[in-house]
């Protein structure tokens, strides 16, 4: 099949917490923090990347258990032509090896308040 699984998830972006630092180290990577905090609304970056993780877990077929989920094991940054690109690490890695998923894609989007994402999963 051309897919293996798709993923779609909003958030209210007063919802993530992207002015605590715990919260924006537990959960992002060193360089979507670089890039979110170098964006014109880095809030609405911080939680269209958040909404990105979620799409993936779901796109892969597991549940991201909440907070205890290592959200850094999926990692949305643009490519050379701005597009998302995700890289998968750890627990995400092993679940995708294990369903023969190669690539995620994902397309993000934000307003001023609400940022969605989506996610697919190809083998």
């Amino acid at each position: 099949p051309a897919t293996a699984g798709v993923g779609v998830d909003q958030e209210l972006i007063s919802s993530v917490p992207s002015s605590n630092p715990t919260f924006v180290s537990r959960n992002y990577t060193d360089a979507e923090i670089a890039y979110c905090q170098s964006q014109p609304n880095p809030a609405a970056s911080f939680a269209a990347r958040w909404a990105g993780k979620e799409a993936v877990f779901k796109s892969l077929g597991v549940s991201s258990k909440g907070a205890g989920a290592a959200m850094k094991d999926i990692e949305i940054l643009p490519n050379a032509d701005g597009v998302p690109e995700v890289v998968l690490r750890g627990d995400a890695k092993v679940a995708a090896d294990s369903k023969k998923i190669s690539k995620v894609h994902v397309s993000l989007s934000h307003s001023d308040t609400v940022a969605i994402a989506f996610a697919q999963a190809a083998p």
